[in-house]
C-alpha cells in the first residue's frame, strides 16, 4: 500500500498515471482540490489484509504505472463493495495495475445527482475551454468524449474581467433537444450497466435539457478561472502549458479530482 500521508511514498505515487493527476491538482488548486487522503491498492491480497480500512474510503479509481498503456473502460457504481471485484478486474488487464482509493472533504454523491460533470482545458497564456455536461450526468462523459452539453470559450486575457454577468457571452455551443435526448438515453444505459436502480435515478436526469445553473460557473470563477492568472508562473515553470482541470460537482460547488497534460494519452 502507498499512501499520500507518508511522504516517502508521494514520490513513488507520481509514477501512476491518475495518482499523479490528483497531486498536482493539489498541489497547483489546493482550494479545488476535494481530495484528502490517497491510497494505492497493489494487490488484493493487499486488500483482503485491511478490508475494513480500505472499505472505508468513499471514492475509487483504476490506474496503471506511466509508460503502460492506460486502463480504461473499468466502472463501477461507486460503492465500496465494488472496490475488491475492481481491483481483481484491473489485474485481468494488467499486472501492474492498482486499485486507487480516496477520501473528500465534501459528503460524496450518488453519480446521478451532480449538477454537472466538467473539463477545464486551459492553454496557459492563450485560452480556457470549458466542456460540460448537464444534471444526472458526470466528468466521465467530457472527460472520455463521450458527449458535450455546453461549451464555452474565454481568451487568456479576458480572465480579470471575467465574472457571472459576462460569462455566458462565452458561449459557443449549447446542445438540442434532439442531441440531449440521445445522450440522456446514453446515461441511463450506463448508470444501468453499473448496477444502479433506474427507479431512483430516473427522475434526476431531466428530460427537457436544463441549463448548468450559474451558482455553478460562479464557483469555477471564483475559485478556478481567477486562480489560473494568479498561478501563470508556476504552472509555466513546471512544465504545465497545456492541461486541463477535469471532475463532476459535489453539491453546489465544482470538485474535480484530476489534473493532467498532454502526457497523460501518449
Amino acid at each position: 500500500m502507498l499512501s499520500s500521508k507518508n511522504k516517502y511514498d508521494i514520490k513513488k505515487m507520481m509514477n501512476y498515471y491518475r495518482t499523479s493527476e490528483m497531486l498536482n491538482l493539489k498541489f497547483f488548486f489546493p482550494t479545488v482540490s476535494p481530495i484528502k487522503e490517497i491510497v494505492i491498492v497493489e494487490t488484493p491480497e493487499e486488500f483482503r489484509a485491511n478490508k475494513e480500512y480500505f472499505e472505508s474510503f468513499d471514492q475509487n479509481d483504476v490506474d496503471t504505472v506511466k509508460g503502460r498503456k492506460a486502463i480504461t473502460g473499468i466502472q463501477n457504481s461507486g460503492k465500496s463493495d465494488k472496490f475488491y471485484n475492481t481491483l481483481l478486474e484491473v489485474k485481468k488487464r494488467d499486472s501492474k495495475g492498482v486499485l486507487v482509493l480516496f477520501n473528500i472533504d465534501v459528503s460524496p454523491s450518488e453519480r446521478y445527482e451532480r449538477w454537472a460533470g466538467i473539463n477545464v482545458n486551459i492553454n496557459v497564456l492563450e485560452n480556457i475551454i470549458i466542456e460540460a455536461v448537464s444534471k444526472g450526468f458526470d466528468g466521465m462523459e467530457v472527460s472520455h468524449g463521450i458527449c458535450t452539453h455546453e461549451r464555452y470559450l474565454i481568451p487568456w486575457y479576458e480572465l480579470r474581467n471575467i465574472n457571472i454577468d459576462n460569462f455566458k457571452k462565452f458561449q459557443i455551443f449549447k446542445i438540442s433537444q434532439e442531441e440531449y435526448n440521445k445522450t440522456r438515453n446514453n446515461r441511463i444505459r450506463f448508470l444501468n450497466s453499473v448496477g444502479l436502480d433506474e427507479k431512483k435515478f430516473i427522475n434526476y436526469i431531466p428530460e427537457i435539457y436544463q441549463d448548468i445553473p450559474n451558482f455553478i460557473w460562479k464557483d469555477i470563477i471564483k475559485n478556478t478561472l481567477k486562480n489560473l492568472e494568479k498561478n501563470e508562473e508556476l504552472l509555466l515553470s513546471s512544465g504545465f502549458k497545456s492541461f486541463v482541470i477535469s471532475g463532476h460537482t459535489e453539491g453546489k460547488r465544482f470538485a474535480p479530482w484530476k489534473m493532467y497534460d498532454k502526457n497523460r494519452f501518449s
